[in-house]
C-alpha cells in the first residue's frame, strides 16, 4: 500500500491519459493491517474488493480468479503489481493467462533464499512481466543476469525508476531527524517471518536474547507485534506475555500504522527487523538496521554499511557492534533509490510504452 499510494497519486495527476482501477486482493483484510493504511496514505476508494480464505494455495487460486474476473470486466491495457506478495504473483499469473501486459513495480530484487515465499513470487513475477520498474541499478543488473533486458523480447522494457517507498516517505515522513550522538536509547523491533516466529524454540531464543541485550545496554525496545507473532507469543508465554516482555525492556504495541512507524523511526536510534520494507524505511529516515535474517533483497544497504545481517539470536550483540562501527559518518542522502519522484517517472514511462 505504501508503494500503491505513491503510484496512484502520480496516475491521478495524469488522469487525462490514464485511468486506474484499484483492486484489493484481501490478503490483508483487518483494519489495522489494511484499512488504516488506506486512510492514512490517502489511497482512492477500492474498485474491486476480494475476499479470500483458507491455506496459501487456496487463497492464491481465489485471488487469481478474482483478478481474472476483474480483467474481463474492466478490460485494462495493463495490470500493475507491486513487490513480492502472494497477491503480486496471483495478479501476474491471472494477467498473463489473459494476455494482458504485466507491469512489475519493485522488480529485480533477490535474496537468493528459496525458503522464502517472497523469493518465489519475485522471480516468477519478473519472468511474467512486460514492464519492469527497478528501485536500484543492482536490480537492473540482476534482471540482465537472468536474461531480462529491454528489447530482449517483444515490448519488454526494464527501467531503473527509483523506489516508490521513498516518494511516500518524503511525502508523509518529513525531514529525518538527527540521531543521538551519545548512547543509543531506543530500538524499533519487528519480527514476523515464519522462519523466526513459527518455531516456538527459536522465537523464545530471540525474545530472550533481545531482552538480555536491551537490559545490558539500557535500551527500550518498541515492539509492534504482528498478528502471527502475537499468536505464537501467547502460546509460548501465556496470558501475561506482555508483562513478561516489558520486564525485559521490550514494550509491546499493536500493529502500527504507517504514520506511527515513521514517527517511531524518527524517535529511535536503531532498527532491528526481519521485514523487507522496514529496512528501506530505516534508511530513508537515516537509521541503521540490524536485519534479523541470513539474507536480504536490499544488497545496497549491506554494501553501504547501512544494514547488517544477523541470522541467529546468539549473534545479536556482535552483529550490532559491527553495525555501529560505521558510527555517524554514513551518507544516508546517497541516491541509491532515486530522488523521491519515482511515481511520476514510472507513470510517464508507462504512458509512452502504452502508446507504442
Amino acid at each position: 500500500m505504501m508503494k500503491a499510494a505513491a503510484f496512484s497519486r502520480a496516475v491521478a495527476l495524469n488522469a487525462d491519459e490514464l485511468k486506474q482501477v484499484l483492486l484489493h486482493t484481501g490478503q490483508h483484510y483487518s483494519y489495522d493491517m489494511s484499512g488504516r493504511f488506506q486512510e492514512e496514505l490517502q489511497l482512492p476508494p477500492v474498485d474491486v474488493q476480494l475476499t479470500v480464505e483458507g491455506g496459501p494455495a487456496i487463497r492464491l487460486g481465489q485471488m487469481m480468479k478474482g483478478v481474472m474476473d476483474a480483467i474481463l470486466s474492466y478490460r485494462p491495457d495493463a495490470v500493475v503489481v507491486f513487490g513480492d506478495t502472494d497477491s503480486t504473483l496471483a495478479a501476474a499469473l491471472a494477467a498473463s493467462r489473459l494476455h494482458v501486459p504485466v507491469v512489475h513495480i519493485e522488480a529485480g530484487l533477490r535474496s537468493f533464499d528459496k525458503r522464502m515465499p517472497e523469493e518465489h513470487n519475485r522471480i516468477l513475477t519478473d519472468h511474467l512481466s512486460d514492464v519492469l520498474f527497478c528501485p536500484s541499478e543492482s536490480a537492473v543488473e540482476q534482471l540482465a543476469d537472468e536474461g531480462i533486458e529491454t528489447g530482449k523480447r517483444y515490448r519488454l522494457h526494464v527501467e531503473h525508476s527509483g523506489d516508490l517507498m521513498l516518494d511516500t516517505a518524503r511525502l508523509f515522513g518529513g525531514i529525518p531527524k538527527r540521531r543521538r550522538d551519545g548512547k543509543a536509547e531506543k530500538v524499533l523491533l519487528t519480527l514476523h517471518r515464519p522462519s523466526n516466529v513459527d518455531n516456538s524454540t527459536r522465537l523464545a531464543l530471540w525474545m530472550e536474547r533481545i531482552g538480555q541485550l536491551a537490559q545490558e545496554k539500557d535500551l527500550l525496545v518498541l515492539f509492534p507485534v504482528h498478528p502471527r507473532t502475537r499468536k505464537e507469543l501467547i502460546q509460548l508465554l501465556g496470558d501475561s506475555w506482555q508483562d513478561q516482555l516489558m520486564a525485559r525492556n521490550i514494550e509491546v504495541h499493536d500493529p502500527a500504522s504507517y504514520a506511527q512507524m515513521i514517527q517511531w523511526l524518527q524517535d529511535v536510534d536503531e532498527v532491528w527487523t526481519d521485514s523487507g520494507g522496514l529496512q528501506k524505511e530505516a534508511f530513508f529516515m537515516h537509521r541503521p538496521a540490524l536485519v534479523l535474517r541470513d539474507s536480504t533483497e536490499w544488497k545496497e544497504l549491506l554494501v553501504g554499511g547501512y544494514a547488517q545481517l544477523c541470522s541467529e539470536p546468539t549473534d545479536l550483540e556482535s552483529a550490532r557492534n559491527a553495525l555501529n562501527q560505521t558510527g555517524f559518518d554514513l551518507n544516508f542522502d546517497s541516491p541509491i533509490y532515486g530522488n523521491g519522484e519515482a511515481g511520476m517517472a514510472m507513470v510517464n514511462s508507462l504512458i509512452r510504452w502504452l502508446s507504442h
